[in-house]
């Protein structure tokens, strides 16, 4: 489906981007001064030229840019935003897994899920009638 609105197609278009663990990681790594693909390579503990590809990704959806250096290339986060998106979404799952772990803790689970009101006819709701 096709929007009208750049900015919600570029918007998307960054969420793909960070939508991979090793890309969340990397940005994680980038903090501060940024980082050599080597250091990522031994960070990640993933071969350079799967870090390479992440990296690839990164920058086409401009959330990094590569600073070349004599022989080297250093990494750095375009704009400090893009930290703010990472830190959401891991604080968001890291919310999450506490209240499953707490929900786990209490015993409940699909059984005390709340049910739809009315005349669901789902298997589970007219086992339950």
């Amino acid at each position: 489906m096709a929007t009208n609105d750049p900015s919600i197609a570029d918007a998307a278009r960054i969420a793909r981007a960070i939508s991979h663990p090793v890309r969340l990681q990397i940005l994680n790594e980038l903090r501060g001064n940024g980082a050599y693909v080597m250091h990522l390579t031994a960070a990640l503990g993933r071969p350079q030229a799967n870090v390479s590809q992440h990296l690839m990704v990164l920058r086409e959806a401009g959330l990094v840019r590569a600073i070349r250096e004599g022989m080297t290339v250093l990494y750095q986060v375009s704009d400090p935003e893009v930290l703010t998106v990472v830190d959401t979404l891991l604080g968001l799952s890291q919310k999450r897994m506490t209240n499953r772990m707490a929900a786990s803790a209490e015993g409940t689970g699909s059984e005390n899920k709340r049910r739809p009101r009315g005349k669901c006819r789902c298997p589970r709701c007219r086992q339950e009638s």
